[in-house]
């Protein structure tokens, strides 16, 4: 029964490699740090052959598990089985593996939420468009807009990954777009474009 335990580990890798270009922010801003923010991007193209492998091989374990036991022809009681080599070990395992695979839908909960509220435009308000690469995820909107709003003077932040674009609304007066270009660099994505617009 060694396969159990191979597949249980080889599925669990490959879930974790499927994700881990959105579990390398979550990381990072708990460390407090910018360097692990990007650093597994480039596996980010291969997710959904990793989401494929994690489903065959634990789909190849269950099949072990669950097949039936050909009987011996002594009747003998069959002796425990050690946990990982049990249905429980294998149902923990593939639970692990869809909370692995999963965390691109989820990783936006982790992030604190800040409550926008309207406010009056004043005339030192302008508007800054940014370009941003390295976004792969709705992990990483929110790494984005965590590190900008943490600014002064910041009013509005919208980011969207699937663009790769930013609009951020902010008081001139208090910040400007060099700092928001800083605090977008420091998580590990790049600015490849940006402009201003008066509000």
């Amino acid at each position: 029964m060694k396969t159990l335990k191979i597949s249980a580990n080889a599925g669990i890798l490959t879930a974790l490699a499927s994700s881990v270009c959105c579990i390398a922010p979550l990381l990072a801003m708990l460390a407090g740090t910018s360097s692990l923010a990007t650093t597994f991007d480039w596996i980010a193209p291969a997710r959904p052959y990793f989401i494929v492998g994690t489903v065959l091989i634990l789909g190849f374990a269950w099949y072990q598990q669950l097949k039936p036991v050909t009987g011996d022809s002594c009747n003998c009681q069959p002796k425990s089985k050690p946990f990982m080599q049990t249905k429980k070990f294998l149902s923990l395992v593939t639970l692990v593996a869809v909370f692995l695979i999963a965390v691109p839908s989820y990783s936006g909960l982790v992030y604190q939420q800040t409550q926008e509220t309207q406010q009056p435009i004043s005339k030192t308000d302008k508007t800054a468009y940014i370009q941003i690469k390295g976004m792969t995820c709705e992990g990483c909107e929110h790494h984005v807009k965590q590190e900008v709003n943490k600014l002064k003077g910041i009013r509005q932040v919208q980011v969207s990954y699937k663009t790769g674009n930013a609009t951020v609304r902010y008081d001139s007066k208090k910040t400007s777009l060099s700092e928001i270009k800083k605090a977008v660099n420091a998580t590990g994505y790049k600015v490849v474009e940006k402009q201003t617009k008066q509000l």
